[in-house]
């Protein structure tokens, strides 16, 4: 599901409503408002992590895609089709709860699994990425999203890896060890990557006491 439009047309599909009988003004309020309770599940683990709604425009011409993870795109269509299905005492509703639960469930682990933290990156070539004590090396791979729009040179729910620079600095290449990217264009919103390296197991000096 790519698209604003995927979502509505999956609406549709399960509510079989179309544009008459489930009007513009109240897809709109029904996206936003699921787009929120998924966001709601996100920002347990990435903090701040608020998205702006959904516009008319946006919904109309379907030029738009959902800020989370596009594994999760379809949450928000079949939670504005639960919402449809119980205020018209439809008997899918059930279904359709159970459904939404099993792919909220699966955001839980996907976002629980993923330690992500904030960093900004410089309009640059290269683009610089900043993040204070980062502790990445030069071939760690790292994968971003954000609250707005990324520099173009980046995108989200893309694996990148890492050229190391400084102790709070690095830049980023498409491939190990490969060229550095550069960025341009403008940005907007809050930039979150998680790394996909192990974490070091530290040893207490008591623990053989």
């Amino acid at each position: 599901m790519a698209s604003i439009t995927d979502i509505v047309n999956s609406i549709y599909r399960r509510t079989k409503t179309n544009s008459t009988s489930f009007p513009a003004a109240d897809m709109l309020i029904a996206i936003n408002a699921a787009q929120n309770k998924v966001n709601s599940v996100i920002r347990r683990f990435v903090d701040n992590y608020r998205p702006t709604d959904f516009t008319s425009a946006e919904v109309t011409t379907g030029t738009r895609v959902p800020v989370l993870d596009a594994e999760f795109h379809e949450a928000i269509p079949v939670w504005v089709s639960w919402q449809y299905a119980v205020e018209n005492n439809l008997p899918t509703a059930n279904g359709l709860l159970n459904e939404y639960l099993i792919i909220e469930k699966e955001i839980i682990r996907f976002y629980g699994s993923r330690n992500y933290k904030v960093f900004t990156v410089t309009i640059a070539s290269p683009g610089v990425i900043t993040k204070d004590k980062h502790g990445l090396q030069t071939n760690d791979r790292i994968s971003l999203i954000t609250t707005g729009a990324l520099p173009t040179g980046l995108s989200a729910d893309t694996y990148y890896y890492v050229i190391y620079s400084t102790e709070h600095t690095f830049k980023l290449a498409a491939t190990r060890d490969g060229t550095e990217i550069n960025t341009s264009g403008s940005q907007s919103g809050t930039h979150y990557y998680f790394s996909d390296k192990q974490a070091r197991l530290t040893v207490s000096s008591d623990s053989n006491k």
